[in-house]
């Protein structure tokens, strides 16, 4: 009977890492790489303005002039800062269009960057 039990103990550890390995290491939460949550605040003020600081990155590096709209809708996650997929509308001459950007935030070191800009 105890050896049976000590199978058991040994069985299930064994089981453990095969399955967190199967998942892919992934894990339920925030700290999963692909386990973005819908901003439910859209029009909140730090989310237009990253907005807004995305399309301004944008006609930095590539010497367009988009102007900011609004942001509508978006996605965030924490990995080693927040990063935030946001869908958002700029006007290109005298057409508004639909672009995703992809913002990391990492207030405590004092960086925003933009490291995904393209059209819908």
């Amino acid at each position: 009977m105890k050896a049976q039990k000590y199978c058991f103990y040994l069985l299930t550890l064994l089981i453990i890492p095969i399955y967190a390995t199967a998942r892919g290491g992934k894990h339920s939460g925030l700290d999963a790489l692909d386990d973005w949550q819908p901003i439910t605040n859209i029009n909140d003020e730090s989310v237009q303005k990253i907005g807004q600081f995305a399309v301004f990155e944008f006609n930095r590096r590539s010497n367009a002039n988009l102007l900011f709209e609004r942001v509508v809708k978006g996605e965030s996650r924490f990995s080693d800062g927040f990063y935030y997929r946001l869908v958002l509308e700029a006007k290109h001459g005298a057409k508004t269009r639909h672009y995703r950007a992809i913002v990391l935030d990492q207030p405590w070191a004092y960086v925003r960057k933009l490291t995904n800009f393209n059209a819908v």
